[in-house]
């Protein structure tokens, strides 16, 4: 019959008691039992097996194949910063039917560049250079950055 006890910091494991049939806390009393330190034996075995399993462990340094690649938005990707002078770039994320601007869900933007295109909007608008309820017509035919009408999640109109 095994058991284990806990004393502080040291690990005791019962290997044999010589009282067979009596009550463990009367053996206890008389010292029937023999107590053992198993914390350098178990040292010895996970330092072994420590070695033994390190073979079988996947090497970290392979990079795994099926990751797929971070996907950037388009001024990060560029690294453009957006200004409130440049009116071609900033009349890509407003609509041109009524002036509001893209969410991120439908110009595909981090969150960051999307604050920060928002306020250079908002900037822009409030210094003149861009109006405020529909596009310029100079900037209605420029190339999409994004597709309106294929967001990434869907909307209700």
């Amino acid at each position: 019959m095994a058991s284990s006890l806990w004393l502080g910091s040291k690990n005791l494991h019962c290997i044999r008691s010589t009282w067979i049939g009596v009550p463990r806390a009367f053996a206890n009393n008389i010292g029937g039992e023999t107590w053992r330190n198993t914390e350098e034996q178990k040292s010895e075995i996970d330092d072994a097996l420590q070695k033994i399993r390190a073979k079988d462990m996947p090497d970290e340094s392979v990079q795994n194949p099926f990751e797929r690649e971070k996907v950037k938005c388009v001024l990060c990707k560029y690294k453009i910063v957006p200004d409130y002078k440049n009116v071609k770039l900033l009349s890509q994320f407003i609509s041109p039917y009524t002036g509001r601007v893209y969410g991120k869900h439908i110009t595909r933007l981090c969150a960051a560049q999307q604050a920060k295109m928002e306020k250079e909007i908002v900037k822009s608008q409030s210094a003149g250079f861009m109006p405020y309820y529909f596009k310029d017509l100079a900037f209605v035919k420029d190339p999409k950055l994004f597709d309106p009408d294929k967001p990434i999640r869907p909307h209700r109109f």
